[in-house]
């Protein structure tokens, strides 16, 4: 299973419980170009391949254009991509962890390290946390049948 870098100037993690099959949340989190429909910080979303390791895929998160590399694909278990934008590189990793039926709880893991990240790193670190549990809170409120 991918890892962030333990050695980066930041890490996070945050985990939701969501109430939908597992497949209901892979289909959202490996839709790459639909994040924009339920993700409203991201946009321009566009991939370069199929949804597998060594495919590059370009965003907007909040503004900031990224350029992403997928790095790993474990059908309806995890999703992880390394990249890099103005002053910063990051290891994004996505879990998905059966919890019972029609439950599952979706970690996410990322690591951040750069000038820009070691310049402004409180800042930085503040809006990391926001983005992931943002991320989070918008993939549970899409993936539960109302």
């Amino acid at each position: 299973m991918m890892k962030i870098n333990e050695t980066a100037i930041l890490k996070t993690d945050k985990e939701i419980e969501i109430h939908a099959p597992i497949g209901v949340v892979w289909k959202l989190l490996t839709d790459i170009e639909s994040w924009p429909t339920w993700h409203p910080h991201i946009s321009g979303v566009k991939l370069k391949g199929p949804v597998e390791p060594g495919t590059h895929f370009e965003w907007k998160s909040d503004g900031f254009k990224l350029h992403s590399v997928i790095e790993e694909v474990i059908e309806n278990s995890s999703i992880g991509w390394i990249g890099s934008g103005f002053g910063t590189s990051a290891v994004h990793v996505w879990e998905i962890i059966p919890v019972i039926e029609g439950k599952v709880l979706v970690r996410t893991t990322e690591s951040m390290d750069g000038w820009m990240v070691k310049l402004f790193k409180a800042k930085m670190e503040k809006k990391l946390n926001e983005s992931l549990l943002f991320w989070l809170r918008a993939l549970r409120k899409t993936a539960e049948p109302d």
